[in-house]
């Protein structure tokens, strides 16, 4: 009686840590997913904030590099979706390849981290603004750069400069959310 007492009990605590860590697991999956969704959040309200040079085009070509998994299900919910009397497009560019033939078409191209990897064209065509995940500080091509903070908020910072040569112009509430204004070239 006590022998079957005792291996129900360790049954009982086996299958508790295994709910608990497989629970544990679920919850590090949703906070990626939801992280992921917060960062293409802040890109789709950037465009509320940015005025790019008039386009006949009836597509506002928003590109991404190399995006898996919970970021592209996010930037998905995008497609299609109006802005400024047009439609977003999102487009995809999964290579290097991809990146040279469609960046001209693109007027914002994002790079979360999956796309870090990828290399990016020493300098891009006026009319594209380049948002990226972690960005290297110094890179003077990034528009705007998303970032997480040591007490894990999402913050963002802006190149001026960068932004400049993309031709389009910030609102100067979006300037004065931005955590830090970098005025620099490209």
């Amino acid at each position: 009686m006590v022998a079957g007492r005792v291996k129900l009990a360790g049954r009982l605590i086996l299958c508790w840590g295994l709910g608990l860590i497989l629970g544990l697991h679920c919850l590090a999956a949703s906070a990626q997913a939801s992280e992921a969704g917060l960062r293409v959040a802040f890109v789709y309200n950037f465009l509320k904030f940015i005025e790019w040079p008039e386009s006949t085009g009836a597509q506002f070509s928003l590109c991404t590099l190399a995006a898996q998994g919970s970021t592209r299900q996010s930037l998905a919910q995008l497609d299609n979706k109006p802005y400024a009397h047009r439609r977003i497009r999102v487009v995809y560019i999964d290579t290097v390849a991809d990146l040279s033939a469609k960046l001209n078409s693109c007027q914002l191209l994002y790079v979360p981290n999956t796309g870090a990897d990828l290399q990016l064209p020493q300098s891009f065509p006026a009319g594209v603004l380049l948002v990226v995940d972690e960005a290297d500080p110094n890179d003077g091509r990034v528009g705007i750069s998303l970032r997480r903070t040591t007490d894990s908020r999402i913050e963002f910072l802006m190149n001026e400069g960068a932004i400049q040569h993309a031709g389009v112009k910030v609102s100067s509430q979006l300037l004065k959310l931005a955590k830090n204004r970098q005025v620099g070239g490209n």
